[in-house]
């Protein structure tokens, strides 16, 4: 019989926990967007709030939509959708903002551009909706920005990268990690147990097999590949079709559900298990993609910058100290129309 490890459930405040959700049709999706880019505009009459409260109440998913959006809000720290918080208040409410509310004109541009916002929001929420639902219940999960370590009972450590989910689960004949979005680093312990158990990393491609090792796993929700880097002994890598490939030290492969590749070195270490993320003459569109990772918001980066190189070590703590650093090692111009929203553009 299974045995789930120490860690807890997720909880919420009240002490409930999270369960599965169908997802919501699209057209209630966009009216709840709607109704959020209405309410944040500063233009929201009376009238139009008892409509929206009459669109709450007139079907239980809409109040669901309400719901889902205004989680997903205090995710990116967008700001308070109810009314009775006022125009953009919150982490949007800076002084430049507030000034740019003085005419109808600026606020309709300004509604223009938090409907950007909105639609990233909504962008964000729809991705959450293709996320496993276990990921909501796993056994442990980072928010983003966050890093987690953990031992687990057989003395393996786990390090949880940003916005990382997994299932724990040990047995008399096996030692199981079920990783169902994100990124770890995993240090595995000799099994006391006797006969020893393997210990195995699951992810939606297929099974990684330890053999007395320290590697990383990532598993990409977009084109569903995991990636493997070893950094001390090696991993036997298995397609879910069968497919299998041994990973030794200083190398690294990509799985997908058909096939097992190599790809390439390990390199020296992954940087976010330090709290740095580490460029090697990396393209600036593939960096803003890795610091998107760690960064609450937006950034948009414009394409005659996108393919930019930078080298260097960036330490994570401080996202705002990295975006001012590329002012000064490259030639682009940071723009932010509002707090949480970064334009990455030519010098």
């Amino acid at each position: 019989m299974t045995q789930r490890c120490a860690a807890g459930r997720v909880h919420g405040a009240d002490g409930s926990t999270h369960s599965a959700d169908p997802a919501l049709p699209p057209d209630v999706v966009h009216s709840a967007v709607d109704w959020l880019v209405q309410l944040w505009s500063g233009e929201c009459t009376e009238e139009q709030r008892a409509q929206w409260l009459d669109w709450r109440a007139a079907h239980p998913l809409h109040e669901r939509a309400w719901q889902r959006i205004e989680a997903t809000n205090a995710r990116l720290r967008l700001p308070d959708a109810r009314p009775d918080s006022g125009p953009l208040n919150g982490p949007l409410a800076t002084a430049t903002l507030a000034r740019s509310l003085k005419t109808a004109q600026s606020r309709r541009r300004l509604l223009a551009s938090v409907a950007g916002l909105a639609g990233a929001s909504a962008a964000a929420w729809t991705a959450h909706e293709r996320l496993p639902w276990q990921a909501w219940n796993a056994d442990v999960s980072t928010a983003k920005g966050e890093r987690r370590s953990l031992q687990l009972p057989d003395g393996t450590q786990l390090l949880l990268n940003t916005e990382t989910s997994v299932d724990l689960a040990f047995d008399d004949q096996l030692r199981r990690v079920l990783l169902l979005r994100g990124e770890l680093m995993v240090t595995t312990a000799h099994d006391t147990a006797q006969p020893a158990r393997p210990f195995v990393v699951d992810t939606p491609a297929g099974r990684l097999r330890a053999l007395g090792t320290r590697f990383t796993v990532r598993h990409d929700m977009e084109t569903a590949d995991t990636r493997v880097a070893v950094f001390e002994g090696a991993v036997e890598a298995r397609s879910r079709t069968g497919e299998l490939l041994r990973v030794d030290s200083g190398e690294a492969a990509r799985l997908s559900a058909t096939q097992a590749l190599p790809a390439g070195a390990a390199g020296e270490g992954p940087g976010w298990d330090e709290g740095v993320l580490v460029a090697s003459d990396m393209r600036l569109d593939r960096f803003i993609d890795e610091l998107r990772r760690y960064r609450p918001g937006l950034i948009t980066l414009a394409p005659e910058v996108a393919g930019l190189r930078l080298s260097g070590v960036f330490p994570l703590a401080d996202t705002d100290r990295i975006l001012q650093s590329l002012v000064q090692v490259l030639p682009v111009r940071i723009h932010v129309p509002v707090r949480y929203w970064v334009r990455i553009g030519p010098a």
